[in-house]
């Protein structure tokens, strides 16, 4: 019996070494996402009417005038994402200022970042460098208020004044 014992020993050596030989090979794959959020259509495209002003009703380089809010959104966004933003445009002799692309001389438009919509008032937004806005809250959508407005540069002329940016958003 010590034979027929030592062959099955040696039998069940080789049968297990065959449960371990490579019979499917597996490959996971997957993607991980930033937080992100959709800019709401009312805010895709805007266009900002700064109304009309004389050249008298700016006494000194510096002066601004027309202070107009309007609101960029975002919606569908990761509840606490954080959320930054680039302002992208030509700036003029002032980082804050868009260069007038319209006939008027010596005069651009100020975009600043109010604390509410509907502020005329806020902080001025350096062109082409991010802000941090802050943090979605449980709505998962976020309201920037901004102001744009006039801005004298120098020495006005009158005529029209035109200018444009693009806005970027970083999430994460």
């Amino acid at each position: 019996m010590n034979k027929w014992k030592a062959g099955l020993v040696v039998l069940g050596l080789t049968s297990a070494a065959s449960a371990f030989a490579a019979d499917a090979t597996l490959t996971f794959t997957g993607t991980i996402l930033l937080p992100t959020c959709t800019v709401d259509p009312t805010s895709v495209s805007q266009t900002i009417p700064l109304g009309t002003a004389r050249t008298t009703d700016f006494a000194a380089v510096g002066d601004t005038r027309n202070p107009t809010p309007f609101n960029l959104k975002l919606n569908n966004c990761a509840a606490n994402t954080n959320v930054s933003m680039t302002v992208n445009g030509t700036s003029d002799t002032v980082q804050s200022v868009l260069k007038n692309t319209g006939t008027a001389a010596q005069v651009g438009v100020e975009l600043l970042k109010a604390a509410n919509s509907g502020d005329t008032t806020g902080s001025p937004i350096a062109l082409n460098t991010s802000a941090t806005l802050g943090t979605v809250d449980a709505t998962n959508a976020m309201t920037i208020p901004m102001v744009a407005r006039f801005y004298r540069l120098g020495t006005m002329t009158g005529g029209t004044v035109s200018a444009s940016a693009t806005v970027n958003f970083a999430y994460n």
